[in-house]
Formats: C-alpha cells, structure tokens, sequence
C-alpha cells in the first residue's frame, strides 16, 4: 500500500487539502480541512495492480496463458 504526504493550504475559496500532484479537497472552515488532512493521512492507497478488479484479473490471466 502507498501513503503520500498531504498539507493544508490556504487558496482563494478557502483551505485545501493537497499533495504533491495537486487539490485533493477543498473546504471552507479550517477544522474540516484539518480533519480531512488526518483522514487522508492515516489512509492506505492501494498500489495500481490492487486497483484491477478481480475478475478483470483472472480473465487476463487466462487470456494471456499465466492460468488454465
């Protein structure tokens, strides 16, 4: 599982959540920033294979040969 580093910011609408690829979220009220900043930290991302459906998965497998 990954975990990225996020940091609140103040921007022209109000406080934002962000990592290094940009605004995750955006809020009005710093509490809810601050509370989505420790969601979005304590949060596991799953790696891009993790994201393949299981299905889809084992249909490439056999498709390519790995399983019979």
């Amino acid at each position: 599982m990954n975990t990225q580093d996020y940091y609140v910011d103040c921007d022209e609408l109000g406080y934002c959540v962000a990592n290094n690829d940009g605004v995750v979220a955006s809020f009005s009220l710093i509490e809810d920033a601050y509370n989505a900043l420790r969601e979005f930290q304590s949060k596991d991302f799953p790696e891009n294979w993790a994201k393949i459906p299981p299905a889809i998965r084992q249909a490439k497998q056999r498709y390519y040969g790995q399983i019979t």
